[in-house]
């Protein structure tokens, strides 16, 4: 067959005007957010804490248009000893590191700016240089209800909630492989997805019970249990296969990757997928080799948001070369910040 599932099924559904999405609200989106679940499915999803109002200033260093850290000496910086202390209680509390995320993303995009390449973080500077970075988080802060739809006055729209949260999850070494995406319509789990969209043989071979593992998950956790009807959540299976982690709960927007389907797929029911899959079993979708997944695989975060102020420190570096570099100031900015607090002490 050639082509991968998600270009079959959207040259099919080309053909057809495209479905509409179901009215998405601004309480839709609230719903997503991290603190309006997490009580709910404290005891199915990772550790977690909320710092919650977060101040405003800290809120104008995120969209101010440079990358910087608090008290950097070369300039005169804000400083928010408060949020930094109040951020080494919880890593300290989660065994010395957390991945951060804000109201609803977390900076996925901008790994590339970290040592480790991943959301790992074992200082306040490691995450305030993610969350800088990130244009996950940029559309957190400024463009969250975008996509919402309004029947009348159009001037009760806005552009960000009232106030906004630092999640801290304790970290944990996951299988990216184990990850899968799942598509919620009218309460119903419709569709999975596999989440990173490389190839892994023996995904194939336990397809069969990943399946199951998913949707007896969301039978008994999450069914009828959020308080939207559409919606797309992830999970997590763990490496023995034992258990199934919730991650997060996204929009059923557009704004929320499809992944290996499209969405007119999903929102036409699964129909497409019917026709090329016959069968009685929910739709679970899997990359199938590897000429599939280089098909598959767009380049990551390509319109990320990278500062002026990044290239113009970069003098022609790679981004790798620049990150290493970057992070070598950040040391150096916190060991002279220590020395200035201990000399004033």
């Amino acid at each position: 067959m050639p082509g991968t599932i998600r270009e079959i099924s959207e040259s099919l559904s080309s053909t057809n005007e495209p479905s509409q999405f179901p009215q998405l609200t601004e309480q839709h989106i609230l719903n997503c957010a991290f603190s309006a679940w997490y009580d709910t499915f404290r005891r199915v999803t990772l550790k977690s804490q909320i710092i919650k109002p977060l101040p405003v200033e800290f809120i104008e260093y995120l969209q101010a248009d440079s990358v910087y850290l608090p008290e950097y000496k070369l300039e005169s910086l804000p400083s928010f000893p408060e949020l930094e202390n109040q951020i080494w209680d919880i890593i300290n509390k989660f065994d010395g590191a957390v991945f951060p995320k804000l109201n609803w993303s977390s900076p996925r995009d901008a790994t590339w700016i970290a040592a480790t390449n991943t959301l790992k973080c074992n200082s306040p500077s490691d995450i305030f240089l993610l969350l800088k970075a990130s244009d996950f988080i940029a559309h957190d802060l400024d463009h969250a209800f975008d996509d919402c739809q309004y029947e009348s006055d159009e001037s009760v729209r806005r552009k960000h909630p009232e106030s906004y949260e630092l999640v801290l999850r304790k970290w944990y070494d996951v299988a990216t492989s184990m990850e899968f995406r799942c598509f919620v319509k009218n309460n119903e789990l419709i569709g999975i997805s596999q989440r990173d969209v490389n190839f892994y043989p023996f995904l194939l071979d336990i397809k069969e019970e990943l399946r199951s593992k998913i949707t007896q998950f969301f039978i008994l956790n999450i069914q009828h249990k959020f308080a939207n009807n559409n919606y797309v959540f992830d999970v997590y299976i763990t490496r023995n296969r034992e258990r199934v982690w919730l991650i997060d709960f996204n929009p059923f927007s557009h704004t929320t990757d499809s992944l290996l389907y499209s969405w007119d797929e999903i929102l036409e029911g699964m129909q497409i997928n019917q026709y090329f899959f016959p069968t009685t079993q929910l739709d679970m979708r899997l990359i199938r080799t590897q000429a599939e997944a280089s098909q598959s695989r767009n380049q990551p975060f390509s319109v990320n948001r990278y500062p002026r102020e990044m290239f113009d420190l970069s003098q022609g570096q790679t981004l790798a070369e620049f990150a290493e570099r970057f992070q070598r100031e950040l040391v150096f900015a916190e060991t002279d910040q220590e020395s200035t607090e201990n000399e004033n002490s």
